[in-house]
């Protein structure tokens, strides 16, 4: 066993027992005998009837629907396993033990047991040399803890991780801010302990203050007579004078040490201090220290094979905790089926605002499509009763007027031309008949604007599938190619007009591109119309002109 081993063991037993100090007071006398056969662990046989004795506890406390009675006795067998040294079941214990309390209640009782099941979990870890885990552990147990007493052990555990790896500085940076708060503390056991480590780790970091710290804490025990806490001071002071080389100061602590590991009487004890012998010299007790060595091997196979039975019953245990403690569950299952009856509520809720956004957005497309379609026949109304009443009105009056004598030509010519913008207008409006081929009507649209001074070209108008456009695209399609024309007619004294079709991704685009005189683009209502027409069916139409270099637009719908 080399030095940081023996370390490992002396503070393991030492906090495992302080760790449990508090909860001893409060058992009852029925039980006492069994959880110090636990705790102090002398006895082999009687600590196995002690495990069976809590198990049988942990067994009624869930039959009884008492998961943190429970708790706490599994708190006990996880403690006496990990003192067997089954650390693997130990930690198996308490994490059943955690899970007990996830389910429970919260308050300050259950918040000390799981500080302590957390603290004993940091131990098994170290002791398993997993200190990333162990440090985990730790920190989660000091983080539910308000106690300064249990503070400052904790914190020694962790700076005792860094001292296990001989990363004495951080084992050092740890506890030092303790130090005021530490000595004043009444638990003595946790002071000493706290103020031998520290001095030990300052010492290896070349600090001999922490010398002075060391004899503070080998007085203090010495007054109380406390075995295992004199043990560790004379420990530590042989280690540190042997570092040193003076053989004659570790001499007198090694001798020392050997009275005191003798009164305790464990073999583990006896072997460190042979070690240290075997250290200072090459001391003729070499042949005793290995016979020693040997006798705790065998030692510690007996007592593996004593506690075989105990091993294998726990498994058997374990499942019948298992069972019961499903009972446990069927009050979290109604908790869950209560989460999932929230749960689709929330989800229905969800459908029916993702229903009412898709109704609200049909709606609307449906108002958009009625509001074209209404413009559309306003507009076809109109065109009809200007034809009806306003051009029919015009005619009549020319016709009188030509059969009456010496009436003004000019007033003949200029009714003749109202009767033509009359006509014109209706026809500029009209209803447009949707159940004919389509692709004819708009190519006699765009023919119907082409004579000799005009030359109008389309290409690709065949290629759009004019049956799968619906009837408001066709219409405003219609009316905006309808204003063009009519644009071009009158303001760009255009020879040339192209336009040309593309039907791609079921989208229709239209190039218009004249070579007539062009303008400047301030949008006229002409050209707000177009915008307010093509933007109605989620279109886009764009304008490109300038002064003299003719004029462009682009339709996409």
């Amino acid at each position: 066993m080399n030095k940081k081993e023996f370390l490992l063991l002396l503070l393991t037993w030492i906090f495992g027992v302080i760790g449990f100090k508090i909860e001893a007071q409060q058992t009852q006398d029925s039980t006492q005998i069994y959880y110090n056969a636990i705790t102090e662990f002398k006895d082999v046989n009687l600590s196995a009837k002690a495990f069976d004795f809590f198990q049988k506890k942990v067994n009624n406390a869930l039959e009884n629907n008492k998961p943190v009675k429970a708790a706490y006795n599994l708190e006990l067998i996880a403690f006496a396993q990990y003192r067997m040294g089954f650390f693997d079941e130990s930690e198996q214990f308490i994490i059943q033990a955690l899970k007990l309390l996830d389910g429970s209640e919260s308050n300050s009782q259950t918040q000390g047991l799981r500080e302590r099941l957390f603290n004993q979990l940091g131990m098994i870890y170290r002791n398993l040399k997993d200190y990333e885990n162990s440090n985990k552990y730790f920190k989660k147990a000091l983080a539910l803890n308000q106690n300064p007493e249990n503070i400052i052990a904790i914190k020694t555990n962790i700076a005792n991780n860094f001292a296990d790896q001989e990363d004495y500085k951080k084992a050092v940076e740890v506890l030092e801010p303790l130090y005021e708060e530490a000595i004043n503390i009444e638990d003595v056991d946790i002071k000493v302990v706290f103020i031998d480590n520290l001095g030990y780790y300052k010492t290896k970091i070349g600090d001999d203050s922490g010398e002075v710290l060391m004899n503070t804490a080998l007085n203090l025990r010495t007054k109380r007579q406390m075995l295992t806490g004199l043990f560790s001071s004379y420990w530590h002071l042989s280690l540190l004078y042997l570092d040193r080389n003076d053989k004659v100061k570790a001499k007198r602590f090694i001798d020392s040490l050997e009275v005191i590991g003798n009164k305790i009487g464990t073999p583990s004890y006896q072997l460190e201090v042979l070690k240290l012998k075997l250290d200072l010299a090459n001391n003729p007790d070499f042949k005793a220290y290995v016979d020693l060595k040997e006798a705790i091997a065998n030692e510690h196979f007996a007592r593996e094979n004593k506690f075989a039975a105990i091993k294998y019953n726990v498994t058997e245990k374990e499942k019948e905790l298992q069972e019961k403690e499903q009972k446990l569950k069927i009050s979290e299952l109604e908790k869950e089926k209560e989460k999932n009856l929230k749960l689709f509520y929330l989800a229905l809720g969800l459908l029916v605002v993702f229903i009412s956004g898709f109704l609200l957005m049909v709606l609307r497309i449906k108002h958009r499509k009625d509001k074209v379609k209404q413009v559309y026949l306003t507009e076809a109304r109109i065109s009809k009763k200007v034809h009806d009443e306003v051009a029919n009105d015009v005619y009549q009056i020319m016709s009188k007027l030509q059969s009456t004598p010496q009436v003004n030509d000019d007033i003949l010519d200029n009714l003749e031309a109202i009767y033509s913008k009359t006509r014109d207008i209706s026809k500029e409006n009209s209803a447009i008949d949707l159940k004919e081929n389509f692709l004819n009507i708009l190519k006699d649209l765009l023919q119907g604007y082409s004579n000799s001074s005009v030359n109008i070209i389309t290409k690709g108008i065949s290629q759009v599938e004019w049956e799968q456009v619906d009837d408001i695209k066709k219409m405003t399609l219609y009316r905006v190619l309808q204003e063009l024309m009519v644009n071009m007619k009158k303001h760009s004294q255009a020879s040339n007009v192209v336009l040309s079709f593309k039907y791609e991704n079921n989208k229709i685009q239209i190039a218009y591109t004249d070579n007539g005189l062009g303008c400047n683009l301030l949008k006229g209502t002409g050209m707000q119309n177009m915008e307010n027409r093509i933007h109605s069916i989620n279109g886009t139409i764009i304008f490109e002109s300038e002064a003299g270099r003719g004029f462009k637009s682009k339709i996409t719908v």
